[in-house]
């Protein structure tokens, strides 16, 4: 019997397996970002945000800051179902006050500017994601990180909850770690 910690896994592989976007082109990302825009998809379908994070519009909005790691590929996760929302996808160059995002991928270049960015966000239920370094312990909601090879992540999750933000346990038992 598959415990249920595993059955998680074995369905995330398979929707990334399966493919988040369009076929490959030229000057398509790596493997590594085709896997993490594929996590964040499955990220949105394990995170409830406060209805109050829906006013301006109906969707689930994941926005990347900076530089676009993923490609073409961003444009073809647009649509796809995060419950009973669709997922609107935005690349910004600046974070503006007024935009909403309900995932925020950060570049790793916007490293210099962390600090800012993160209080900027810090009253809004953003979840934050980045592959920079120290990011969750920064105040970062989820952080990339390779462990044994492999593709994973560290949840700030006490960072969600002040946000009103909250994560299922199926996601956060697949963290390599919870702060």
């Amino acid at each position: 019997m598959i415990n249920s910690k595993k059955w998680v896994f074995l369905w995330l592989s398979l929707l990334i397996l399966l493919g988040v976007g369009t076929p490959l082109q030229a000057e398509e990302p790596s493997r590594e970002y085709q896997l993490k825009l594929a996590f964040m998809v499955n990220f949105a379908r394990f995170i409830t945000w406060p209805a109050e994070a829906f006013t301006a519009e109906p969707q689930v909005s994941l926005c990347v800051l900076g530089k676009n790691p993923f490609g073409s590929l961003l444009s073809g996760a647009a649509g796809k179902k995060v419950g009973v929302r669709s997922l609107k996808v935005q690349q910004l160059e600046t974070l503006v006050d007024n935009q909403q995002c309900h995932l925020l991928f950060v570049d790793q270049a916007e490293a210099a500017s962390l600090a800012k960015l993160l209080q900027a966000v810090s009253q809004k239920p953003v979840v934050t994601v980045s592959d920079s370094p120290g990011f969750a312990e920064a105040g970062g909601g989820i952080e990339f990180v390779i462990k044994d090879d492999k593709l994973s992540f560290i949840i700030n999750n006490s960072r969600l909850k002040e946000k009103g933000v909250h994560t299922s346990s199926s996601l956060l038992n697949l963290a390599a770690s919870v702060r």
